[in-house]
């Protein structure tokens, strides 16, 4: 009894295990074990980052203030210093009659001010204290009419204006109001503006009031989603808001930046360097609502279980049932039946199995043909010293047999691209026909392509041998036909067991191929001879004039280098490099005169076209006209306080000249000088000084009466020594070695 038992318990277990052992338990298992890693893994995932979503939230709020703010502390900076800028060159502003002349002058140049949009700028009032006039872009008159009828505001009347006169401010920034033009219907044009005041330390009897268009650079310069957004100057008061239905009660705020939770709403603020406050306003609902449980979310995340449960039943069971069907057609496999079975799945086995003993079979004969191909890959592998997993050794390889590597590489005239044929297509052609040259003498070579324009052939011979000269010439005959659209350059070198020193070798040759469109053989490695190149002095000849846009100049010693590189037959390489440098010299020069030079990126990319000097010419010459004459357009638009430097110093060079005196006529300091006369013109003061010195001393060394020593203290130096280092520094010469030259 105790013996069936123990029989019956063994028969379920075999059956469980039977039944829990199938592909279809198995997969569904699979599954289900699947789902719930995925689940427990979103799960664990919403449950660990929801705590984190807040503080997300908030730093990303926090930040996005903090480029706000930014944006707006570096345009009121940007406004206050070019109105300042700008009121440097008024005249007349003290005096207490009007002179209408100035006054139109200065109308064009408030117009030339508004005309840069980085501004935001709306107008430009002129107040004048003396004369009483208010003066515009389009208009001057008197302040009462001017804020009466012209821009009109609730908030700024007439005599508020006229109030700041006395007030001993130098710069505010006034609340935002609503301004407008009254006419016969009432008013016209109503804009939110931001008005600005900027006084002159100078000029007491006079300010001006930049006003700024508040919603349009609140929506160029805000970086947050939120519409609620306020301007508190330094003493709370609020300058702008954003929203004009919903205001806020802002707190107070202790610190210069961070934020402050107040009935459920998040007030972010940060104080800028010119005091004012900027604050985001954004609902604790907001924030709250992006972490709290989504009931879709929950409600999706269900739905996906379900789905997936099913689809992982529908699926295992589609899986099993056809492999139940194959094992039981491959477990009658052995019993007598014909070749059409009424098993489908059998069938398809049967027919399958056949397939795949043909498809190795032609694999087979397919690999012994593609033997050669691999030859290519491993003769590939040696020249370029590519490792593999299985070692270095490649039984293709002979050792101890002389060997001569032929390397082609192949450049493309424009009139293959007028064709629209494929430079790559192109290049098989040409492998293809020289493949069939070198294969008629050595039935054992190999000619394959190595990169998009390079082909390389390996004949396993003696580099002496006068057979490969013989089909070179053939190569270079067939090639003639094809000149109008393409040239080569052919290197030849050998060896009996370095390949890769070989092609190496093959390499260097290619570079002293000579610059024209004809194909070249070379056969032996060359001497460079020295490399033709600008000198120091004649660098800075070319910097100078690239500077003060004298095209002329520049084209008649590019025309000369490039002369002496075509009589001494310099090479390719040597001939580009110079092209290049050329670029990058007017690159430099178009970067010291802040001129946009992304155009030269178009002529880097032409210069590995051109095969001849004239093509070379032909790209250089319109691109050093084009910067000279951006230069000229450049030095055309000086402004009053450029225009002053140069009238001074050109009429007093011999005298003794300092940036502090040239500052104090200007009314200006030192240092603003300075720095503004850097960023005008890219250079130094001092230097813009000697040069204009040494410039005059060479007019004056062409005099043959003339002594050294009278010609530098006619210039301004008093001391022979200095003028002799500045002298030599700027031209490269002494001024003994200038004259007799």
């Amino acid at each position: 009894m105790a013996d069936d038992k123990f029989a019956l318990r063994m028969l379920s277990r075999l059956r469980f295990k039977e039944k829990t052992s199938s592909l279809f338990m198995r997969l569904l298992v699979s599954f289900f074990i699947i789902i719930v890693l995925l689940v427990s893994f979103i799960l664990y995932s919403v449950v660990f980052y929801r705590g984190s979503i807040k503080v997300e939230i908030i730093k990303y709020n926090t930040l996005s203030l903090q480029k706000t703010s930014e944006n707006y502390e570096n345009l009121i900076g940007a406004i206050h210093n070019a109105v300042l800028s700008f009121s440097l060159d008024l005249q007349g502003t003290q005096a207490q009659t009007v002179d209408y002349v100035s006054a139109g002058t200065t109308m064009q140049k408030v117009q030339l001010l508004l005309s840069n949009r980085l501004l935001y700028l709306d107008n430009l009032i002129l107040m004048y204290k003396n004369s009483g006039l208010s003066l515009e872009k389009n208009r001057g008159t008197d302040a009462d009419s001017m804020f009466g009828r012209y821009y009109n505001s609730k908030d700024y009347s007439a005599s508020f204006w006229n109030e700041q006169f006395a007030l001993p401010y130098k710069f505010q920034v006034l609340p935002t109001s609503t301004f407008a033009e009254i006419d016969s219907t009432g008013r016209a044009g109503e804009r939110a503006l931001l008005p600005i005041v900027i006084k002159n330390d100078q000029l007491p009897n006079f300010y001006l009031i930049a006003l700024v268009q508040a919603d349009t650079i609140y929506s160029e310069l805000h970086q947050t989603i939120s519409d609620h957004f306020y301007i508190l100057n330094e003493h709370d008061q609020p300058l702008y808001t954003s929203s004009k239905s919903e205001q806020h009660t802002i707190p107070k705020f202790k610190d210069s930046s961070g934020y402050v939770l107040q009935d459920n709403v998040y007030y972010f603020y940060r104080t800028g360097a010119s005091g004012l406050t900027y604050i985001h306003v954004v609902p604790d609902t907001s924030i709250s609502s992006q972490v709290r449980w989504n009931f879709s979310f929950v409600l999706l995340l269900i739905l996906t279980i379900a789905i997936s449960v099913i689809a992982s039943l529908l699926l295992s069971v589609r899986l099993h049932t056809p492999v139940k069907r194959i094992i039981d057609g491959i477990q009658k496999w052995n019993t007598p039946m014909p070749w059409e079975s009424g098993i489908k799945e059998f069938n398809i086995i049967h027919d399958k199995i056949s397939d795949i003993l043909k498809t190795s079979r032609d694999i087979h004969q397919d690999m012994s043909e593609k033997e050669s191909l691999l030859r290519y890959y491993a003769y590939s592998n040696v020249l370029k010293k590519i490792r593999h997993q299985h070692g270095d050794h490649t039984p293709w390889i002979p050792s101890n047999r002389p060997f001569v590597l032929l390397l082609f590489k192949v450049n493309y005239k424009s009139m293959l691209y007028k064709m629209q044929v494929d430079e790559e297509r192109a290049t098989s052609f040409i492998r293809e026909y020289i493949n069939r040259i070198i294969i008629e003498t050595y039935s054992d070579s190999l000619t394959f392509q190595m990169e998009n324009d390079q082909i390389l052939s390996i004949i396993f011979t003696e580099i002496t041998d006068p057979n490969i000269r013989y089909i070179l010439k053939q190569i270079n005959h067939m090639l003639e036909a094809e000149r109008e659209y393409c040239f080569l350059t052919v290197t030849g070198s050998g060896g009996t067991e370095d390949w890769n020193e070989a092609y190496e070798s093959g390499l260097e040759q290619l570079k002293q191929r000579r610059f024209n469109d004809e194909t070249q053989i070379i056969m032996e490695t060359e001497h460079q001879n020295e490399e033709i190149r600008l000198s120091q002095a004649q660098e800075e000849e070319l910097d100078a004039n690239l500077y003060n846009g004298n095209d002329d100049v520049v084209l008649q010693l590019v025309s000369r280098v490039l002369g002496r590189m075509r009589k001494s037959n310099e090479s390719s390489q040597n001939v580009l490099l110079f092209a290049e440098s050329i670029v990058f010299h007017i690159q430099k020069t178009l970067q010291q005169r802040n001129i946009d030079y992304t155009f030269l990126r178009q002529t880097l990319t032409e210069l590995p076209n051109c095969h001849t000097y004239e093509q070379l010419e032909a790209v250089l010459s319109p691109l050093i006209k084009r910067s000279a004459l951006l230069v000229r357009e450049i030095k055309a638009k000086r402004d009053h306080i450029i225009e002053f430097v140069y009238e001074y110093l050109e009429n007093n060079y011999d005298k003794d000249i300092t940036l502090d005196g040239l500052a104090e006529k200007l009314s200006i300091s030192r240092s603003y000088l300075s720095t503004y006369f850097k960023e005008k013109t890219g250079n130094n003061f001092v230097d813009y000084v000697n040069s204009v010195r040494i410039d005059k001393a060479k007019k004056l060394l062409l005099t043959p009466d003339i002594r050294i020593q009278d010609a530098a203290q006619l210039v301004g130096y008093q001391n022979i020594n200095s003028f002799n280092r500045m002298f030599k520094k700027s031209t490269g010469f002494t001024p003994s070695e200038y004259r007799k030259k």
